[in-house]
Parts: C-alpha cells; structure tokens; sequence
C-alpha cells in the first residue's frame, strides 16, 4: 500500500475522538468552555470549500473544480452550497471562516504536514507533545482517548488514558474484571488502569461513522462535570484526481463535514452556548486544477468555526490573490493567517488563558496578536 492510499483508507476508517475531564471545573462552569476539533486529514481544498467571488482568477485556473452555486457570504466568499448545516449556524451568528490560513508548513508531505497540525511546532516532530494536549495542561484539564494510540494533538505530560471500544461482545467472557485483575494487578503500571480499562467493555458498536462519533462525544460533553475537549478524525481530502465542485469527490466530504458539524449541534444543546466547533487540516490544495481534473498538495487552507461562543458570523481573510505571481512558488494560496493564531485565540477565549501564557506554553515562537473579534 502506497502513502496516498494510507491516507485515503486507513484514517478514514480508524475514527476516534478523546475527551478531557476537568480536573477543577464541572460541564456548567462558564469559566471553562467547550473545543470540538475536527481533524480533517488528507489537505482540505479551501478554495472549494469557500470559494473566492471577487478574485475572478479562479475561473481561469479551474475548470471542473469550480462550484457554480455557492451560498453568498459576505460578498468576497461563498460557502460551497452542500453545507447546508454550517449555514444555518452562520444565518444564526453562531458561525465564521477564516482563509488563506496554515500552519508555516511548506513541505506537501502529508505525515510531515499532520504531524505539524498536531503537535503545532514550527517544523515537522519538533515535539512530542500537541497542541491541544498542552493547551489541556495549563487549563488543569486530563483527556481521555477512545482510540489507539492517543492522537499526537492531544498529547503532554497530563495524565491520559486511552480507552479502546472491544469488537468483543459482552456475553464471550462473563467475568473480564476478575481476570483483568489476575493479569495486572502484579504490574506496578498497568494495575492502576484496571477500571479505567473496563469502563470500554461492553461499548460493542460497529458504527464507526464520524457523525455517530461526534453525537457520542456532544452526549458526554453535555454531562455535568463533562468533558471540555471533544475530537473527531475524518480523511479522504486528498483529492489528486476527479475531485467535482459542486458534486463529486471533494463535495462528498465537505458533506460528510457538515454532518459531523450538525451531529455535535444536535446533541450539544445543553453546552452549546459554550462551545467552540474547529477543523484542523494538514494543508490546502494547490490554486489550479492537475491534468486529471484534481487538486494537489498546498499550502494555505480554511478554517471552519462553530458554536454558541461565536457571536458573529464573518470570514477573516487577508486575501493574497490568486494570480500567478501571487501564488506561492507561483502555484498555492498563499498563507497569510498562521493558523496558530487562530487556535490559540480560540483557546484563549474557551479555556481562559492569558496569549502571554499560549505563547510560552502551547504555540512558542507565535506571536499570539490575532484577535477574530467574533466573541460575545
């Protein structure tokens, strides 16, 4: 199996998402917010997903990429018409976009790429620990992961748990405790995760779609003394060849994106008001269409932005144009928001941390100045 179908089949299929228990805050303190990242893995076309109207280079670039019926924005930028969902919490002022945004990355490798938006360093593994993860630690926040291993984002050296749902049914071993216990409890590691292990025994479920995910997570999240972080992974932007506009490939994702996006809604009501929906994608597409009626790897990408904290809707963009030698190395949209920012603006607000302290201690070495100015 090549890289290009790794990233295609096996993230698709290996959905997850963590959750992180406050240590100090309960579901219903307003101090502490909500954060639903959605990793979208594979490079997401920003320039399909929110297509420029202004920049009319676009039509010369792209042929069978282009999305003929967007839904108006702002007057600059349309919504590609197939996130229907996403527009309604934008007619609602629970909702904004930010382009032409990434992560200083210029690599086009998709495992150097998603290890950058994971761990949030300036360069591919410089560390260990991610962004998120970090941002959980200064809040006094632990995480625990339904998937294996614990993805890099929500890494650090907070404690984590990782809890894997068995394929086994409930009813093949009637007595799982009594011979967990028998296998670990010599271990000085392992016997202090015996509970924490059978809390997943009995969550037989095939239903891996990330909708159904982000429904499971939004229900936690919803409890009181409930998880603050929730996490959903969904692939298949890597859209080399028949990538579609307003149908096709690419549309079919952005889809499957909007109903992650309604699914957490849907099921978050009761913590909504205090929550943050975000994506996260490794890097955008390039600006003109391949031979082979697809996009490849770019640089600067979108950012989608939901949720009750949002309390104006808008697209944040310094456009950098579209024309050849706008581009950067005359053939990506060029970056001119580091995507950085925008999280750490988000942390700052959801979790209450100083930019002082995100620039130390989650993002070192950004400057931390953006302000989206879409807060209550």
């Amino acid at each position: 199996m090549n890289r290009r179908d790794f990233i295609k089949t096996s993230a698709a299929s290996a959905v997850a998402y963590t959750m992180g228990h406050s240590v100090f805050s309960s579901a219903s303190d307003s101090n502490i917010g909500n954060i639903f990242v959605i990793l979208l893995r594979g490079g997401m076309d920003g320039l399909s997903a929110v297509q420029p109207l202004q920049d009319k280079t676009i039509f010369d670039i792209r042929s069978s990429c282009i999305v003929e019926n967007t839904q108006q924005l702002d007057g600059d930028f349309g919504l590609h018409p197939i996130m229907k969902n996403f527009s309604d919490q934008w007619n609602a002022g629970n909702a904004s976009i930010v382009h032409a945004t990434g992560f200083n990355y210029y690599g086009r490798s998709h495992f150097e790429g998603q290890n950058v938006m994971e761990g949030g360093g300036g360069a591919p593994y410089a560390t260990s620990t991610g962004w998120l993860g970090r941002a959980m630690e200064v809040s006094s926040l632990s995480s625990l992961a339904l998937t294996l291993p614990t993805p890099l984002i929500c890494k650090s050296t907070a404690i984590t748990e990782s809890l894997y749902p068995s394929n086994f049914k409930k009813d093949i071993m009637t007595d799982n405790e009594t011979l967990l216990e028998g296998i670990w409890k010599g271990d000085m590691a392992l016997s202090k995760h015996i509970k924490s292990t059978l809390k997943s025994y009995g969550r037989y479920d095939r239903n891996n779609q990330p909708e159904w995910l982000a429904k499971e997570v939004a229900k936690q999240m919803s409890q009181v003394g409930g998880p603050k972080v929730g996490f959903v992974e969904y692939s298949g932007f890597d859209t080399h060849s028949s990538q579609g506009g307003e149908h096709g490939n690419h549309a079919r994702h952005l889809k499957k994106l909007d109903k992650i996006i309604h699914s957490f809604a849907s099921y978050s009501k009761e913590v909504w008001n205090n929550s943050i929906v975000i994506t996260v994608t490794e890097f955008g597409r390039t600006a003109k269409e391949n031979g082979t009626k697809g996009t490849d790897h770019g640089a600067a990408s979108a950012i989608f932005l939901a949720g009750g904290l949002i309390k104006s809707s808008k697209v944040i963009a310094d456009w950098p144009g579209l024309n050849k030698k706008e581009l950067f190395e005359q053939r990506d949209l060029r970056q001119t928001t580091d995507a950085r920012d925008v999280y750490g603006d988000v942390i700052h607000h959801a979790f209450n941390i100083s930019k002082q302290k995100i620039k130390e201690s989650v993002f070192p070495g950004t400057q931390q100045n953006l302000n989206l100015d879409i807060w209550g």
